[in-house]
């Protein structure tokens, strides 16, 4: 990969979550508001610009967690994910006037996961355009494109990532990145109600996938499979036409992002105090000016 700092995108929904599950729901504002989820990702948010250095950090937002088209196309995609804690939602639009009044950009587009519209960028990025999506969630390892695009996968927190290249996702999944959405349509994913291919876990998925170089030439290879294999994927012909909607990330979206802008400290200043965030939006207007993205603290008088 090049030596040049990547731009980051960042997968606010899984950060956010991350957040709100590593620190106490008892920390809360003057009024009573949680805001545990807000203080771990705005801190998250400063430690990765200390560490990397970026010149450039969009936050990514879902507009709509649980799209129609992949509900049309599965009906039980998220069927059963559990509702939000309700010390969570109530910590989004804080965190969204904390990144506005830092000048931070957020993205989104209508009716599609954040997921999609990293999709978008990151296939727009062109070969002297250097990415890092920062993310918890492996279906996003489906965009990694060496040099332009790399995933950095937080072990702990962002203190701790791991950078996964198109060498980085071999070594971790046994599959190439471009072929990740077979890999991951023949698996499933259970977190999101994808049971996979009956029958087909990692191991065999990953064997078909270097076998194989279509979904379509798996299922047509008839005789050269085991007969249970066989059988599976002939079964299965419903489920992967779905799967072929659901897994892969979208590409070509209508992005609506926020402009970058200078840090507005007094109206930081405000919303720390309001929210009882005053440490992490001290350490976030540092963390800007220190990676060159705000201008440095005017001397005081």
């Amino acid at each position: 990969m090049s030596d040049t700092a990547p731009s980051l995108l960042l997968d606010s929904p899984s950060l956010i979550y991350r957040a709100f599950h590593a620190l106490p729901r008892s920390i809360r504002d003057a009024r009573g508001q949680p805001v545990n989820a807000a203080h771990g990702y705005l801190d998250m948010v400063s430690r990765l610009l200390i560490d990397q250095r970026p010149p450039m950090v969009t936050h990514v937002f879902d507009e709509d967690w649980k799209p129609k088209f992949r509900v049309d196309a599965y009906p039980g995609y998220k069927a059963k994910r559990a509702e939000d804690p309700p010390e969570l939602p109530g910590q989004f639009p804080i965190i969204r006037e904390v990144l506005r009044a830092a000048g931070m950009p957020v993205a989104e587009a209508k009716g599609y996961e954040a997921d999609d519209v990293i999709g978008t960028l990151a296939t727009a990025a062109g070969p002297q355009d250097r990415l890092a999506i920062v993310t918890g969630d492996r279906d996003l390892f489906q965009l990694v494109r060496d040099p332009v695009v790399l995933v950095l996968f937080p072990r702990r927190g962002t203190s701790d990532l791991v950078r996964m290249d198109e060498a980085g996702v071999l070594a971790k999944c046994g599959v190439p990145a471009n072929r990740y959405v077979d890999f991951a349509i023949l698996r499933g994913d259970p977190s999101d109600g994808l049971p996979g291919v009956a029958g087909v876990g990692e191991k065999t998925a990953r064997s078909l996938v270097e076998r194989y170089p279509t979904l379509d030439d798996m299922v047509a290879a008839g005789d050269e499979l085991p007969p249970r294999l066989r059988s599976a994927l002939a079964s299965a012909g419903d489920y992967l036409e779905a799967m072929r909607v659901v897994v892969p990330v979208a590409s070509k979206l209508e992005v609506e992002s926020t402009e970058p802008g200078a840090p507005d400290p007094e109206r930081l200043e405000e919303l720390g105090e309001r929210h009882s965030l005053r440490g992490p939006v001290r350490r976030l207007l540092q963390a800007l000016r220190d990676a060159g993205l705000a201008d440095p603290e005017p001397p005081k008088d």
